[in-house]
């Protein structure tokens, strides 16, 4: 059903469709469909209309159309919604897990955030690989520190960081995958962090209200038996425009500046 540029009438639509017994999937830019008809999108939720969202182009990249389409606030804008599910995938695999997640697993809404331009993504998931709510996958070991992370762009920002900081200067970064934007099992993530005294989180989005400030606070509630320290990476002022490596540079956090950051909070740590 085409609706055009009309989101909160589409989400209205998708409503009735799913009070008649129908799964309704709705579709379009993650900027305007988490924004306009956010009151929709809650009223579907709270009254246990299984609605399945997919908002595209998300995130900092693609920078080229400017900051009013680079959404980088959906997670705080739909993040605290109950009975509402977001999820970005890592990887074209990692799609068509939550697909199934979404129609055939989840009893509630969910929130489909995917990132639309083409990443060559370093990593591949574990073999055996399970989507699980709450939970993610390690994508390359470290002992010194941990950044979590999700999505093709910041993924792949994060390993060209643990590669080039065991390669000039002997630090392990592990690199952990979790999909999950607004929800995590906590044993899960004691066990993922394991012995790491520093933590990092890498957000696509505004550090405000990202993943990343729900992870430092659960492990803040969390006894992990020692001192560690946290830092959340992600877009810390209106996004830049640009062209996407550029901007990624502009908001250090390419792979290089992630690197040199990480190396000073892991140093002023150890000291």
């Amino acid at each position: 059903i085409e609706c055009g540029i009309a989101e909160q009438d589409m989400v209205s639509m998708a409503s009735g469709l799913a009070a008649r017994g129908l799964l309704p999937v709705v579709h379009s830019f993650s900027c305007f469909l988490s924004t306009r008809p956010n009151e929709q999108i809650y009223n579907n939720a709270t009254e246990h209309r299984k609605v399945i969202y997919v908002g595209s182009l998300a995130g900092l990249l693609p920078a080229g159309p400017g900051h009013s389409h680079q959404c980088v606030r959906d997670i705080s804008s739909l993040g605290a919604i109950p009975g509402l599910t977001m999820i970005e995938p890592s990887c074209e695999d990692e799609v068509g897990l939550a697909v199934d997640y979404c129609v055939n697993v989840a009893e509630d809404s969910c929130y489909l955030r995917l990132v639309s331009i083409l990443v060559q993504v370093p990593y591949a998931l574990p073999p055996g690989y399970a989507m699980v709510k709450g939970r993610g996958a390690i994508l390359r070991e470290g002992r010194d520190a941990v950044v979590f992370g999700y999505g093709p762009i910041m993924l792949t920002q994060a390993i060209g960081a643990s590669e080039r900081l065991e390669r000039e200067h002997g630090v392990g970064l592990r690199v952990v995958n979790l999909p999950w934007l607004n929800c995590v099992d906590p044993d899960w993530l004691r066990e993922a962090v394991g012995e790491c005294r520093v933590v990092f989180t890498l957000d696509n989005h505004y550090v405000l209200g990202g993943q990343g400030q729900m992870l430092l606070a659960t492990l803040a509630e969390l006894d992990l038996g020692r001192p560690w320290h946290g830092r959340c990476f992600g877009v810390a002022r209106i996004p830049d425009s640009g062209q996407n490596v550029e901007v990624l540079r502009a908001h250090e956090l390419d792979a290089d500046h992630l690197c040199d950051a990480m190396l000073h909070e892991v140093s002023r740590t150890a000291v």
